[in-house]
């Protein structure tokens, strides 16, 4: 009884075991799922495509054009050539594991390309007015599993025109230049920039036309150019007209210079013919009246002859590109450049060009009363030092300018100076040597004499100097001379105390500058 007894709890305990505590078998895992891919946009409009009767892929978004031909729904691959900017989101979800990167190709790849990222901005190739793409995605989980049906995003991609605008500030202002009129010699540099939502890359065309703007007159430039030097331009009034166009054809605005309707820039572009081989520099802004012009004006009349030289009239501001700076001074082979009494003036931001045209040859003569206030020395004119002749600021009548040249080139003050004045000090000689090795020849042309009470120098400081680079062991540089004194005021000269100062300008014309 024992025994039967014993063999029935046995049974009933793998009975119960076989059904109440029976568990899976891991050794027969289930399949894992393959991850799902998400795009963070999708297209809204109905795009239909069609085949023209060369047969290019034509397309139309949300209407067909009432052509004839037949329009469907299809998306068809392509291949063009130039890029437009897409950017694009996505992201994956697996339900029993982990993403870990994404697989993604556009239409017009051959291959799908890795990326652990879940956005990027995309270039695809647009060349008609309107193209369609389409962006495909699949995840790829921690199992090495990918989504079988990738997430399909269809991009309808309308050409946009492009944009061009002068460059900020290129063209002149009114208030740089004090007038409504802008004037320069037959060398104008413009400079423009460009835009294209599709990416500057689809800008391929440019075109500019001087006063006409005929469907013949248009000059084309690369896509890359972003500036043109118009040379040897007539004299008179002109209007400069841009434009650009990208690949697909579509044209920007035509802006143009002058333009009639921005006030803040000059309304009118004249250019003046370059007359003789002098050229007078007025960069003294704040000579409203041009009274220092007309008196420097008055001496090269009397020894040129009316309408025998040119004159540049700076104002506030140089050109916006050097290289018409450059081309001014080389029109000619002389430059008398006077700078400002008091004011700003140009003449640092000029120094590049000023050299070259030294260095070319021509002879330059500079007029710098504000020296004083510059922190450094000319690049073109080597100086060891400068120190302040008079503190107070003042430099009286009768004080004499002693021409160490010819003593008939005496100057002496007609009227108070009230400028801060600086001796200068050439740095020319170490133990009887030239310490500037590029700067050949300098020689004092005026030194001041002893002053009187008031005045606070000593010795006989210089104030004038005159130099030439070494361009070659066989060749010097054109002539450069470097006055501090003012010959005038802006509103009297004052250095007419020992007949004219025009006596100096005379010296330099007929016989330094001609030799």
């Amino acid at each position: 009884m024992r025994t039967f007894r014993l063999n029935l709890l046995i049974l009933l305990c793998l009975s119960w075991s076989c059904n109440r505590w029976e568990y899976d078998d891991l050794s027969d895992p289930v399949d894992p799922t393959s991850p799902e891919t998400y795009l963070s946009l999708i297209a809204i409009d109905t795009i239909y495509a069609s085949v023209d009767s060369l047969g290019n892929n034509i397309y139309a978004i949300d209407e067909v054009p009432d052509s004839g031909i037949v329009w469907d729904t299809l998306d068809q691959a392509f291949t063009t050539i130039t890029t437009s900017r897409q950017e694009l989101s996505w992201w994956g979800e697996d339900p029993d594991g982990n993403v870990i990167g994404y697989y993604y190709r556009w239409n017009t790849d051959s291959v799908w390309t890795y990326t652990d990222l879940e956005s990027g901005v995309f270039y695809v190739p647009i060349e008609t007015e309107l193209d369609v793409f389409w962006f495909e995605v699949k995840a790829l989980d921690d199992s090495g599993l990918e989504d079988v049906s990738p997430s399909k995003l269809v991009v309808p991609i309308k050409n946009s025109a492009p944009e061009i605008s002068f460059r900020y500030l290129s063209n002149p202002q009114i208030s740089d230049i004090g007038s409504d009129t802008s004037f320069t010699f037959p060398t104008r540099t413009f400079i423009w920039d460009l835009y294209d939502q599709d990416g500057n890359e689809t800008i391929t065309d440019i075109f500019y036309t001087l006063d006409d703007t005929c469907e013949t007159c248009w000059t084309r430039l690369d896509g890359d150019v972003s500036s043109i030097t118009l040379t040897a331009i007539e004299s008179g009034i002109h209007t400069i007209f841009l434009k650009c166009q990208d690949i697909a054809g579509a044209e920007s605005e035509i802006i143009f210079f002058p333009d009639s309707s921005n006030l803040d820039q000059a309304q009118v572009w004249k250019v003046k013919p370059v007359i003789g081989d002098i050229l007078l520099v007025d960069d003294f802004p704040q000579d409203g009246n041009n009274t220092a012009l007309y008196w420097y004006e008055s001496i090269l009349d009397t020894l040129m002859g009316v309408n025998a030289y040119s004159v540049w009239e700076i104002g506030d501001e140089l050109p916006y590109s050097s290289t018409d700076v450059s081309a001014n001074l080389n029109y000619f082979k002389n430059i008398i450049w006077f700078g400002a009494n008091t004011g700003s003036e140009t003449y640092p931001d000029a120094g590049a060009s000023i050299q070259s045209f030294i260095y070319g040859g021509g002879n330059f003569f500079m007029n710098a009363p504000q020296y004083w206030r510059r922190d450094s020395t000319f690049v073109w004119f080597p100086l060891d030092s400068v120190r302040i002749i008079n503190p107070t600021g003042r430099l009286y009548p009768n004080r004499d300018v002693l021409s160490l040249v010819d003593s008939s080139l005496d100057l002496r003050t007609s009227y108070t100076i009230g400028n801060r004045l600086k001796a200068i000090y050439p740095n020319i000689y170490e133990d009887g040597e030239l310490a500037e090795e590029t700067f050949k020849i300098m020689s004092f042309l005026y030194q001041m004499a002893d002053p009187g009470s008031g005045d606070y120098w000593e010795g006989n400081p210089p104030v004038c100097a005159m130099g030439q680079f070494e361009v070659s062991p066989v060749e010097l540089s054109g002539k450069v001379v470097l006055m501090v004194l003012p010959f005038h005021d802006g509103s009297q000269p004052v250095m007419d105390g020992n007949g004219s100062a025009g006596k100096f300008l005379k010296y330099l014309i007929e016989e330094e500058f001609t030799e």
